[in-house]
């Protein structure tokens, strides 16, 4: 799926490239704790002076992806999910400063993310 796909889709979060296509599958838990595991990607989007909205997404050592979408205000519900049916192959190493590519960030994983913004703004 291309760019022209994202465009019919109105985003709150600015993705600005294409995704892979995949058979992402985002199943909600209550919460993890990401001790030993690797941070692999990470955003932040503000709106207004209060309002940020914060995303990582974590590897188990096993290869299991875990979404987290939190916030420092306290008026915001933090949410978790497993990410399932994405090919791990797509997904980078991060090591070090690199910097953080969202090209391989399956649009199951941006929608749940600007949802949430929406819902919780």
């Amino acid at each position: 799926m291309g760019l022209s796909k994202l465009e019919n889709i109105d985003y709150i979060a600015a993705w600005g490239n294409t995704y892979p296509e995949d058979n992402c599958v985002l199943e909600e838990i209550d919460y993890f704790n990401a001790r030993g595991m690797r941070r692999i990607y990470t955003r932040s989007d503000c709106f207004g002076r209060y309002h940020s909205f914060n995303m990582d997404i974590w590897r188990r050592s096993d290869g299991e992806l875990l979404l987290r979408l939190w916030s420092r205000c306290t008026e915001i519900d933090w949410r978790a999910f497993k990410i399932k049916g994405i090919d791990l192959a797509i997904v980078p190493c991060h090591e070090g400063r690199e910097f953080f590519e969202d090209e391989w960030i399956p649009l199951a994983v941006r929608q749940a993310y600007d949802n949430w913004i929406t819902e919780e703004w």
